[in-house]
């Protein structure tokens, strides 16, 4: 309704001159629609997501660790990871000989020390509670979760989902829990 339909309805003043109203521009209408008349809004658009897209992958391979070294992490964050290894272990339900985490201890560069660590955290687990807080806390999410996928083997369900909860509940993020499944194939 204009102005000048009002102003002859109610019949307050002179007839004004109709002023035409500009066309309502739809709510829904996407970015490319409302863009489409300048091509180079849309080709900076386009170089845009590339590079936001580049940087993102970049980011990750940065912020996620792309080797575990134990003679790196000080003496209480080893034993966090190597607890974490022993969990992870224990999670698959079934008594096994633990040889296969022990050459998984090997591979990232364990002393004598923390085999015997791992040896007593196999003897006597933390609770899982704990131990997960206690990683949080120490900010050492990916280095737990890293330490748990070399522990157990990755094709059974039960280990499987023990590593989904365990990415969970450290706050990994798809795509970091992803690349670190490529890294550490075993």
């Amino acid at each position: 309704m204009s102005f000048a339909f009002l102003t002859r309805a109610f019949g307050h003043g002179d007839p004004v001159e109709e002023i035409e109203e500009p066309e309502a521009v739809p709510a829904r209408a996407s970015r490319r629609d409302r863009r489409a008349g300048r091509a180079d809004a849309v080709v900076t658009e386009a170089l845009g997501q590339k590079v936001l897209h580049a940087f993102l992958q970049n980011r990750h391979q940065t912020l996620v660790p792309l080797t575990l070294n134990l003679r790196v992490l000080e003496p209480a964050q080893r034993d966090l990871v190597i607890q974490a290894m022993a969990a992870a272990f224990l999670a698959q339900g079934r008594r096994q000989d633990p040889a296969p985490v022990r050459d998984a201890l090997a591979r990232i560069s364990a002393a004598e020390a923390e085999r015997q660590r791992l040896d007593k955290a196999l003897a006597a687990p933390l609770a899982l509670g704990d131990l997960l807080d206690a990683i949080l806390d120490a900010d050492l999410g990916a280095y737990a979760y890293v330490a748990s996928l070399l522990a157990v083997d990755q094709r059974r369900r039960v280990n499987q989902l023990y590593l989904a909860y365990l990415a969970e509940r450290l706050g990994l993020a798809e795509d970091v829990v992803s690349s670190l499944h490529r890294r550490y194939r075993v």
